[in-house]
């Protein structure tokens, strides 16, 4: 087995887990070389592989030995029969289970005791090893790219999806893979939120920040069909996925000439970030990180935005990896330590409710032992566009 599958079997002994299933795409795939329709069966003597469709080209991705065809419980059954196994304590991906593929699993496997193990794949994934932090690499330069493709496309009387469209090209063809893996079983998106004016305090989707409108109630988040106008701020969030791993990055950009409370505004963003990003290190709790970002927002912008008068939405990033929402969260609930070969999001939305603005700066990162290296390069500052026409 390959080495990710050792350091699996060695956890599962440590908890008192007799064997493990999984059957998330992105578990297989950091497990087993490939997100091919499959279940993974994790035993004490071996890993197997039961693949649905797809087999020849599983078998030519796949990093461990055993790649067999296999559909439904009883062939999970009769794999871990061949290893003596025939009852136990069973480990299983519970957090992103279908209810009904929960009860199919219990039903052929009456005899085992199902535990959740999510917990513990996510925790052998949230430190990356140097292939991984190199796919995330190029993830971020996709994203760099879809960046540069703004500006000259940013006009007024151009619409949100029209710019996102835009974006969305320059990403294609810089290798982004289309889509943005995501564990939330609700959460779905292409990798381009794009907002501007009212629309920049909508928070439409599954996470803590603003998403924008939508095109309709059936996908209430990203660009909408509203027209940017001359003065409008419009904050791009793309989330590029590249070689099967993410990374995140966003930029506030405006129509025209930037007004001084405007600038004020990103000013305190990039306040936040940047403690945010000097309390990245080894040893670091997450709440120690948020506390840092809390300090610097409370100093506020004066004179246009006095303390008090802005906020965060209660984070400020995120874990990435093979999904774009993985832990930890950088919000004051977590006490994780930070570690050499964490890849993490430092997402900063700094809102100022009052006067309906938001600014944004987000940036992909990899802790390291001197402190944090930054993956995504699209220039931070507010980036002013001429004025032309549509």
């Amino acid at each position: 087995m390959n080495d990710r599958l050792n350091q699996l079997q060695k956890r599962l002994a440590e908890t008192g887990l007799d064997a493990a299933v999984l059957v998330h795409p992105r578990d297989v795939l950091y497990y087993a070389g490939t997100a091919r329709p499959a279940t993974l069966v994790v035993g004490p003597q071996e890993a197997v592989l039961l693949v649905r469709r797809g087999l020849d080209l599983a078998r030519r991705e796949a990093t461990l030995a055993r790649v067999e065809p296999g559909s439904g419980w009883d062939a999970v059954a009769a794999v871990l029969a061949a290893q003596g196994l025939t009852g136990g304590a069973l480990g299983a991906d519970l957090d992103v289970m279908p209810a009904q593929l929960y009860r199919r699993m219990r039903d052929a496997l009456p005899d085992w005791r199902i535990e959740d193990i999510s917990p513990l794949v996510l925790a052998q994934r949230i430190v990356k090893e140097p292939e991984e932090i190199r796919a995330m690499e190029g993830a971020a330069a996709v994203a760099d790219a879809g960046h540069a493709a703004l500006p000259p496309v940013l006009c007024p009387g151009t619409s949100e999806l029209t710019l996102a469209a835009e974006v969305e090209a320059a990403l294609r063809r810089a290798g982004h893979e289309g889509y943005q893996p995501l564990r939330s079983p609700g959460a779905r998106g292409g990798g381009v939120l794009l907002m501007s004016g009212e629309n920049l305090t909508v928070r439409g989707g599954h996470g803590l920040v603003v998403t924008g409108a939508g095109l309709s109630p059936g996908t209430p988040y990203g660009p909408s069909r509203r027209e940017v106008r001359t003065g409008d701020l419009v904050v791009l969030d793309i989330g590029a996925t590249y070689d099967g791993y993410t990374a995140d990055e966003s930029r506030t950009y405006v129509v025209g000439p930037a007004t001084a409370a405007q600038e004020a505004l990103f000013e305190a963003a990039l306040a936040v970030e940047e403690a945010v990003l000097s309390a990245l290190r080894p040893g670091v709790s997450v709440a120690e990180v948020y506390a840092a970002a809390e300090a610097a927002l409370a100093r506020g912008a004066p004179p246009h935005f006095p303390p008090g008068r802005l906020s965060l939405p209660g984070f400020v990033g995120h874990g990435l990896g093979l999904e774009i929402d993985e832990p930890p969260v950088l919000w004051p609930r977590e006490e994780t330590p930070l570690a050499v070969g964490m890849v993490l999001a430092v997402e900063v939305e700094v809102s100022a409710p009052a006067d309906g603005l938001m600014a944004k700066v987000e940036d992909t990162v990899v802790v390291e032992a001197e402190g944090p290296r930054l993956l995504t390069h699209a220039p931070r500052r507010l980036l002013a566009c001429p004025v032309r026409e549509a």
